[in-house]
């Protein structure tokens, strides 16, 4: 009865994983469509926390077309990684940045009505779970490779 539990719990971690995966693959923070980085460096702009208007002036607006692929490439890394359980730790680390900054742009009501808490909160649950060594590619790198905890 005990390994059932543990069964049933360990899937509930392998959802948890694809259902984050499959949100950052279809995301619509940043899919490449024209003048969408721009928009959200506005919104960010006008309604993010101050000192983090300061940071997107300063650092992100100078180099938007960087960060802009740096962005897409991040949501597609982190979409297929989490999918298929590959490198699950260090994707569930480049979610949890990259929820911080999106929530950090949305301004100074943290716990107001978004999806980004909630994701943030998932994103924990991952990274401190063995979600990637079940029914995931770092299951296999795991054996292989024991003493790294990356896997």
């Amino acid at each position: 009865m005990n390994e059932q539990t543990v069964t049933k719990r360990q899937w509930l971690f392998v959802l948890a994983r694809a259902y984050l995966g499959i949100s950052f693959f279809f995301s619509d923070h940043g899919n490449a469509r024209p003048n969408e980085l721009s928009g959200f460096l506005k919104f960010g702009l006008r309604n993010g926390y101050s000192w983090y208007q300061g940071f997107l002036n300063s650092v992100v607006v100078p180099h938007s077309v960087t960060f802009g692929t740096l962005v897409v490439i991040a949501e597609i890394y982190v979409g297929i990684a989490l999918v298929i359980g590959l490198s699950t730790r260090v994707a569930t680390c480049v979610a949890l940045f990259l929820l911080l900054n999106f929530m950090c742009a949305k301004g100074p009501v943290p716990w107001g009505p978004g999806i980004d808490q909630s994701d943030i909160v998932l994103a924990l649950i991952i990274l401190f779970s063995d979600a990637g060594r079940i029914f995931g590619v770092d299951k296999l790198l795991a054996d292989r490779f024991p003493k790294l905890w990356i896997f």
